[in-house]
């Protein structure tokens, strides 16, 4: 590839005479990528792509990312950053202990996660029972907020309402970051696969 036509990609065309000692972390990440730009490839694999960088230099990092694939190409990377995989990824896979625990779009990953949040305020009202709400299928305590997780949103809100008065009620998709703690958990409490052999 010309390096006129990586450092666009990468934007970085404004520093092209710059010295890369006197670019800032995200300047100098953004020429990392153009680096590995040069040679046209298909496929760029990074490893936590952003870390240390800040809100706007991410904001920069990411366009350029998805400048390239949208040339046909293929970028795959590890991130403890999960917005940035939600924003970006046409696909993620989820691993914990070096097992993958999910794969598939944000969307799908959500839904195999419970689909939506509910949420309302306790108002010290008791938690129990919450749990067996029609659709429920996880329920969290945050200080005197219930959250809970459901695949029928519509029916936990109408069960929520034959309760006492519900205050602070909110109901919304549930973030990818909901989404990954929901099934760690599942798998860290999933019986460990048994072997059969058998002669």
């Amino acid at each position: 590839m010309p390096v006129s036509e990586a450092l666009a990609l990468a934007d970085l065309t404004d520093l092209a005479g710059r010295r890369v000692d006197r670019l800032s972390g995200g300047q100098v990440q953004r020429v990392r990528f153009a680096v590995a730009l040069v040679g046209n490839p298909e496929l760029i694999v990074l490893d936590e792509p952003t870390a240390a960088l800040d809100v706007e230099a991410r904001e920069v990092f990411w366009e350029a990312m998805r400048g390239y694939a949208r040339r046909g190409n293929t970028i795959l990377f590890s991130t403890h950053y999960l917005e940035e995989a939600d924003a970006s990824a046409d696909r993620i896979v989820v691993i914990d202990s070096g097992r993958v625990l999910a794969s598939g779009t944000s969307e799908d990953l959500k839904r195999a996660a419970g689909g939506n949040l509910v949420s309302f305020d306790l108002a010290g009202e008791p938690s129990e029972g919450l749990h067996l709400l029609p659709g429920v299928t996880s329920v969290e305590i945050r200080g005197d907020r219930a959250r809970m997780h459901t695949d029928d949103s519509d029916a936990t809100v109408r069960a929520l309402a034959g309760r006492n008065a519900i205050r602070g009620l909110e109901v919304g998709p549930v973030s990818l970051n909901d989404a990954f703690l929901t099934l760690t958990a599942r798998a860290s409490t999933a019986p460990a696969p048994s072997l059969e052999t058998t002669r």
